[in-house]
């Protein structure tokens, strides 16, 4: 991995990034607990790499926050349990809140059953998928996590945005190799790559996705007000509506042609449905005795010859290396986004932690 240090990026410690947005978002009134919660979703997703996910989504949750779209654990009830499943009513709670709640309730099941699923109802954006399922996998567990959201891609054979760009993300344990972590958008690319290159000034590769008119475009302006583009054509759409019509049955949660964005909604809120199916491999078997096979296939992967230029990795891997360059180098946080992120604070009536922000931003990229 080659990290950006340039003039458009300042270099962060991964506890600076976490003591500021934890503050930020007590701040602007969730409880210190709730604030960290936030904090270590966002601040984790830019430390494996994602950085459309991580700092990026500050401002907007907090301004979610700050108009009552949006909330903290206090609004989170359990509706319903039942043998292995739950199901639990986010009250429009700040996603990564709900389902940070949901996975160790989910695992909690699985140790007790073999299998935990629970689904989440009236929730919002809940930051990267591959979070909860890292989480699942480093606790031993099989996880799937699945999530709908707001119609932003047109169905294969259309043009027109009708289904959410839906994730899915699978963690697995594998021993001495770490985790597998399959974290994966149903669009070609995620539409918070496109916002993130839309406010950088950057173009998008093509192929991506359409304009209002149902034109092909590299302009992420028009790709966000028209529609991105499934992966892998139909098969992409049809696991996207899988998911929705798995988040409408298991928890009452709006299908995604009803979802309004969080972008253009600010205060309304959101009834966006997560689904955490977590297994405990423990109950079907001798776990160690399936670890030291599962690090065998990953050893026998990794000596396949790769393709020119290329490396053979399993997926999450390149999340793992970026998080542990990361977590010595320092994280490299775009100006803009702590800018935008001071912005908001400054709305929260919070000047001096402002102040702190700022003063990241004008940080040289090579400083920690």
């Amino acid at each position: 991995m080659s990290d950006p240090v340039d003039d458009r990026h300042a270099l962060l410690t991964a506890d600076e990034l976490l003591e500021l947005v934890g503050l930020a978002f007590a701040g602007a009134g969730l409880s210190d607990q709730d604030a960290a919660t936030v904090a270590d979703v966002l601040v984790t997703a830019n430390l494996r790499g994602l950085d459309s996910h991580g700092v990026e989504r500050a401002p907007i949750y907090l301004r979610r926050v700050r108009t009552g779209a949006a909330g903290g654990s206090d609004r989170l009830h359990w509706l319903a349990e039942a043998g292995a499943t739950a199901r639990l009513d986010a009250g429009h709670a700040l996603g990564p809140i709900a389902s940070m709640a949901a996975t160790v309730r989910a695992a909690e099941l699985a140790r007790a059953n073999g299998v935990g699923v629970v689904a989440v109802g009236s929730s919002s954006h809940f930051g990267a998928a591959g979070h909860y399922a890292w989480w699942g996998a480093r606790a031993g567990m099989i996880a799937w996590v699945a999530s709908n959201a707001a119609h932003s891609m047109a169905p294969h054979g259309g043009i027109q945005a009708f289904l959410g760009a839906n994730p899915i993300a699978v963690g697995i344990p594998l021993g001495r190799h770490g985790e597998f972590v399959l974290d994966m958008s149903t669009s070609i690319a995620a539409r918070g790559r496109m916002r993130r290159a839309q406010a950088q000034g950057d173009p998008l590769a093509e192929g991506l996705a359409l304009d209002s008119d149902g034109v092909p475009t590299t302009d992420p302006a028009a790709a966000l007000a028209g529609a991105v583009l499934p992966t892998g054509g139909p098969k992409g759409s049809g696991l996207a509506m899988a998911i929705a019509l798995m988040a409408c049955l298991l928890a009452d949660a709006d299908l995604d042609d009803e979802i309004s964005s969080m972008y253009s909604g600010v205060d309304a809120p959101q009834n966006i449905g997560h689904v955490f199916w977590f297994i405990d491999p423990a109950w079907f078997g001798d776990v160690g005795a399936s670890v030291v096979r599962a690090e065998a296939m990953v050893d026998r992967l990794h000596a396949i010859r790769p393709a020119p230029g290329e490396t053979v990795r399993f997926a999450g891997e390149g999340q793992a290396r970026t998080m542990q360059e990361r977590s010595k180098r320092g994280v490299p946080i775009s100006r803009g986004e702590l800018e935008r992120l001071a912005d908001e604070v400054d709305r929260c009536d919070r000047p001096e932690l402002a102040a702190r922000i700022r003063d990241a931003a004008a940080r040289p990229a090579d400083a920690t």
